[in-house]
């Protein structure tokens, strides 16, 4: 009965967090795996970004019960932060934690297995063959109306450096990438004592071997004094997902987004004066219940504007217990709507692939798939690498982008 499977959905944050879990319980003797896997005991650590995800959250149960029928279950996460009741279904759920008591899972499951003896060992763990998640901060006070992350994460909370620095040493021996990671991520610092914020958690990575890059990134964080100190670092990968959610003024005032149109064009310029082919990438909701034709148009004209490398972009889904749930909803033709959003989006990011064929990059080489070998520039184009001899994963190599291809580029060996 030590076999322990656990099973992450939602953020990156989350990603960091059942590894801690898996490390914290790989001490105390169990064989842990990630994802759903035949084992005896399951970790379900959920998601509430949406209904949608609170649902897959709640489903992920019944799959695992599919696998062993006498499992049993530990639930946490913002779901379960959110409503605990909905997985109370059966003896089998053994517990159910919320997000600030997650580590107490490890303490109940070695005092409902004590047949289990600390090994001694542990593996050394990372998302990917090349990547690693740092997770710096917690917590979020931006309180966007279609949001209701704040209200399950808490307040926000930086990790002091020290215990940063102590866990960036700890990947960098075994990841080649590490992505800085939070979960309002700019907010890094505003609770520390002398802090320069995510100044401080960059030196950290000076003269380090290793790449490092941000997961997300709010306007507020884009100044020059820290757009000039990132480009003196050799190892920093000039991308940019920079949180939009909306190119039209009102609809980011009816979303409590503390910024403009044009206080976000001016920290893209910004980024591109020292920068000039980062990858800036964003995120787009459509049909926000206040969002007019008039205002989509706006947002759609301001995408383009920008130029974006990469969009993402997702049909506004109501959430229950924020305040957008309350707002009367005026948007039509959604559906389409995303289709242009989306058109927008393939030609934003086919035109910046164009501009970086013939251009030699930096890659590490990350798994194969169809017969390609996969890998990210520093500035986040995804390559398909045609190679006739085994390229080894975690590798660094430089290749030429030749043409756009699937949702990256071609790419060959130098």
């Amino acid at each position: 009965m030590n076999k322990v499977s656990i099973i992450t959905l939602g953020c990156k944050v989350n990603l960091v967090e059942s590894e801690e879990i898996a490390e914290e319980l790989e001490k105390n003797g169990f064989d842990v795996s990630m994802g759903l896997n035949p084992a005896d005991i399951y970790v379900i650590n959920t998601c509430a970004v949406t209904n949608e995800a609170e649902r897959k959250s709640r489903n992920i149960i019944s799959k695992v019960l599919k696998l062993n029928a006498n499992a049993t279950i530990y639930i946490c996460g913002c779901s379960s932060e959110n409503d605990p009741e909905r997985f109370k279904k059966g003896d089998f759920v053994k517990g159910i934690f919320g997000n600030g008591n997650k580590k107490e899972i490890v303490k109940s499951i070695i005092e409902n297995n004590q047949n289990v003896k600390p090994s001694g060992k542990q593996k050394a763990r990372v998302t990917t063959k090349t990547r690693a998640d740092l997770c710096v901060q917690l917590g979020c006070n931006n309180f966007c109306t279609y949001c209701i992350i704040p209200y399950l994460r808490g307040r926000e909370r930086s990790f002091p450096l020290e215990e940063v620095k102590r866990q960036a040493e700890k990947l960098m021996s075994i990841a080649n990438e590490i992505v800085i990671t939070g979960i309002n991520l700019s907010a890094y610092g505003r609770d520390l004592k002398d802090s320069d914020g995510l100044i401080d958690v960059a030196r950290i990575f000076k003269g380090k071997k290793n790449r490092f890059r941000f997961s997300s990134l709010e306007v507020n964080v884009v100044t020059d004094e820290f757009m000039k100190e990132l480009s003196t670092y050799s190892n920093f990968c000039p991308h940019f997902h920079l949180s939009l959610q909306s190119g039209s003024n009102n609809t980011l005032k009816s979303m409590n987004r503390h910024y403009s149109k044009e206080e976000y064009l001016n920290k893209v310029n910004i980024i591109r004066k020292y920068f000039p082919n980062a990858g800036i990438t964003t995120d787009i909701i459509v049909g926000f219940p206040t969002e007019t034709d008039s205002d989509f148009q706006e947002s759609l004209e301001f995408a383009k504007a920008v130029n974006f490398s990469e969009m993402h972009i997702f049909p506004y889904s109501k959430r229950d217990g924020t305040v957008a749930a309350s707002f009367k909803n005026i948007a039509t033709n959604v559906s389409e709507r995303v289709k242009k959003m989306t058109t927008q989006a393939k030609e934003m990011q086919i035109d910046f692939i164009n501009k970086n064929c013939g251009q030699i990059h930096e890659v590490i080489v990350e798994n194969q798939k169809n017969g390609y070998y996969m890998a990210h520039t520093k500035n986040f184009i995804l390559c398909y690498i045609e190679s006739d001899k085994a390229l080894e994963p975690n590798t660094y190599m430089n290749v030429m982008l030749t043409e756009p291809f699937e949702d990256g580029a071609k790419a060959k060996i130098v």
